[in-house]
């Protein structure tokens, strides 16, 4: 049995088709009432790839200094990792619909006063504090989706895919964001960028409430036993996702100083495009074919790639232009520890947590972004833009080494869940 009550009737999914595996994700899509959830991820991941740039930019432009922009890029990705736990907990709670309607009403609204008081130069405090409101306000739509697929998508070998596609179609829409950021802010200012997101925020956790696998869902009542072995994989899922964060926010940080210190501020966007177009590459080449290796195993090599290519980042911190070509690498190698992220967790989280867990383990992400913004200041202020690449290269290895030495913590976490799924060593 699931471990989520959904009033509907239970659909076995089909096994994906011979081939690439990305034929399955025809399969997925096919799934009754799996469509809706999709279009909405995509909708809902939009506004993220737009503001984790737009906020920084317009700080930026309010302030006039990137150590600030960094503050309150901070202060909006905690705001978003407190919202997202807060959400997470409140799905597992009551549900879906009301907190995707409360929030999607209540995003923009805080959007447009961040516009408001970047534009009229408000000063540090102000722009953090609203900073925070906003982030924390972004409707938890990925996360919903997330909840709903092991419902829908009920085939134990079909499911990974399901979670590839989630993947894929959020770096599609980290591919757009950056672009759409880079084309609004030609036409109409950052306040554009801020007020288009907070519209597409609206949109997709409106459209999301409406559908009724959303409005059918309910949480099941959480086990009464606490798996110790399943705590401990979560543990070494959230760490590892708070250290790829600080990465990730260092990189937030450091890719528009590059581009602004060499006077072509416009490749800030180009460069992000080019990180989310490798993402969104490497969704689709794991996608496309089984690994033999175990997961944890994939874990720690798709970790261990990406430092290589962070650290290649710090090597041409001075040629912006020649950053773009590694940026789809560390692209390439990002997509599969977010994948791996979300198949590990079906075993690592508690009975009847799945929600939470989720958002906790993306708002340790955020958290570690937010401290990544904050140390990406600091860095950019006293070491210059290699100093910047080179730590957060070396946060990525610490990850690596982490999960590689609690490697067996996740293997503990999939036989206690007795899955059906076997995998061969790695």
């Amino acid at each position: 049995m699931s471990r989520w009550s959904y009033r509907v009737p239970r659909q076995v999914s089909p096994p994906p088709a011979p081939g690439p595996r990305f034929r399955g994700f025809a399969t997925v899509l096919r799934v009754p009432g799996a469509v809706v959830p999709a279009v909405a991820g995509f909708l809902g991941a939009l506004p993220i790839g737009m503001l984790n740039l737009g906020v920084v930019l317009a700080a930026r432009a309010g302030t006039g200094s990137f150590a600030d922009a960094g503050v309150v890029g901070g202060a909006f990705g905690l705001g978003n990792a407190i919202g997202l736990v807060v959400q997470g907990r409140s799905i597992n709670r009551w549900g879906l619909t009301w907190l995707l309607v409360a929030t999607a009403l209540v995003c923009p609204a805080s959007l447009v006063a961040f516009a408001a008081a970047a534009g009229r130069h408000a000063s540090l405090p102000v722009l953090a504090a609203l900073g925070a409101v906003a982030g924390a306000s972004i409707p938890a739509v990925t996360s919903s989706v997330r909840v709903l697929w092991p419902v829908l998508v009920t085939g134990l070998t079909l499911r990974p895919v399901a979670y590839a596609l989630l993947a894929t179609e959020f770096q599609v829409a980290m591919v757009t964001g950056p672009l759409l950021v880079s084309g609004l802010v030609l036409v109409g200012g950052v306040s554009v960028v801020l007020l288009v997101a907070g519209g597409l925020a609206c949109g997709a956790g409106l459209l999301l409430a409406s559908a009724s696998s959303s409005r059918r869902w309910r949480p099941a009542p959480r086990s009464s036993t606490s798996d110790g072995r399943g705590g401990a994989g979560l543990h070494t899922l959230l760490v590892g996702s708070t250290g790829a964060g600080l990465a990730i926010g260092m990189l937030t940080l450091g890719v528009p100083a590059v581009a602004a210190g060499q006077h072509r501020a416009s490749l800030t966007g180009m460069l992000f495009a080019a990180f989310s177009a490798g993402e969104l590459l490497g969704g689709i080449a794991y996608g496309a074919r089984s690994w033999r290796r175990r997961p944890a195993t994939q874990l720690v090599l798709a970790q261990i790639g990406t430092a290589v290519g962070i650290a290649g980042l710090a090597a041409l911190a001075m040629s912006p232009v020649w950053m773009l070509p590694v940026m789809v690498v560390v692209g390439l190698c990002t997509a599969p520890v977010s994948i791996l992220n979300s198949v590990l967790l079906d075993d690592a989280a508690p009975a009847g947590s799945l929600a939470r867990a989720y958002t906790v383990m993306v708002a340790a992400g955020l958290l570690g972004g937010a401290g990544g913004n904050l140390a990406g200041g600091l860095l950019e202020r006293t070491g210059g833009h290699a100093a910047v690449f080179a730590v957060a290269a070396g946060s990525v290895v610490l990850v690596a080494a982490w999960t590689h030495v609690r490697r067996h913590s996740l293997a503990a976490a999939a036989g206690s869940r007795q899955r059906k799924a076997r995998f061969p060593a790695g």
